[in-house]
């Protein structure tokens, strides 16, 4: 089973490493906001996750609060995909399917 928490920490090691210096340590968060609603999404190798935050993070932005299983960390937007209003995914063709079991 995949952790999120180790998906954010072995991002920001390989990111780190190539970061320009700057005033704030990477990974700082520099602003956030909260979304009126939960979003879910696709984190590959994860699953599909709740986002309820938006902000920008030193050295990478922007980036989305994921919360998948209890732990909650800062995700990078390009490793999130398909950000949708329902947790359900829906076919653009054929029958509905329910969403992947985890």
């Amino acid at each position: 089973m995949a952790s999120l928490l180790a998906l954010a920490k072995k991002w920001r090691t390989e990111s780190a490493k190539t970061a320009p210096e700057t005033v704030q340590p990477f990974g700082t968060i520099t602003e956030f906001q909260v979304y009126p609603q939960l979003r879910y999404a696709d984190v590959e190798g994860i699953g599909t996750v709740t986002i309820d935050q938006t902000g920008n993070m030193v050295g990478a932005s922007p980036v989305e609060r994921c919360t998948y299983r209890g732990e909650t960390t800062w995700i990078p937007l390009e490793l999130i995909r398909n950000i949708r209003l329902d947790p359900f995914v829906v076919p653009t063709e054929g029958k509905v399917g329910r969403p992947p079991k985890e």
